[in-house]
């Protein structure tokens, strides 16, 4: 099923326009990723907030306060990484700003907090966990040029090896390579050791 739901994010980001300005996909039922640009983005995306959706921190007193923080770093190492690779992070003078909101995250495992509220929850306990978030992309003077809506979440427990947070971090991994892939070619120059 993972390997479905993988083949179903990848026919999404193969549905997108060549053009981001035109980009447009539809999510399905079972998730997946949408886009739509009302123009392109023109230089470096620097990630602005990471805000938590208020059905979400209701939920933290649940999973725990600190494993807020703890995702809201790991989606922001995500996405600045990725947009490095693709060349969509670094200096501008025209910078644009990705702000994301966490809608929903579920663990592979319990968390510490639920283990200490729940006598039935055990570590070992597995779950199919993932994400679903949204996003927007502004300009340098706050006006929106893209907007995306993500949604995953693993149909199969995935195994012994697995870590509390695996696929709620395999989820920001597929969002930000979806959001990459539907931004099209960026126009930051190559890296200087690249040109060589």
């Amino acid at each position: 099923m993972r390997v479905l739901a993988l083949v179903l994010v990848g026919a999404f980001a193969g549905s997108t326009a060549a053009s981001p300005a035109m980009a447009q996909t539809s999510m399905a039922d079972t998730g997946g990723f949408q886009s739509s640009y009302r123009s392109e983005a023109t230089g470096s995306i620097e990630i602005g907030r990471i805000d938590v959706a208020p059905a979400l921190r209701e939920k933290a007193e649940f999973l725990g306060e600190a494993e807020l923080g703890r995702l809201t770093g790991y989606l922001r190492e995500v996405l600045q990484n990725t947009l490095v690779a693709a060349d969509w992070h670094g200096v501008s003078a025209h910078e644009t700003v990705l702000n994301v909101t966490l809608v929903d995250v579920v663990p592979s495992r319990p968390t510490l907090s639920q283990i200490q509220e729940m006598d039935a929850a055990h570590y070992t306990s597995e779950a199919s966990g993932g994400a679903e978030l949204t996003a927007e992309l502004v300009d340098a003077d706050g006006r929106p040029i893209g907007q995306y809506a993500f949604r995953w979440y693993n149909t199969e427990p995935t195994g012994q090896d697995t870590g509390i947070w695996s696929d709620t971090r395999l989820a920001f991994s597929l969002f930000a390579r979806e959001l990459t892939d539907s931004l099209g070619e960026a126009p930051l120059p190559r890296r200087l050791s690249e040109s060589r």
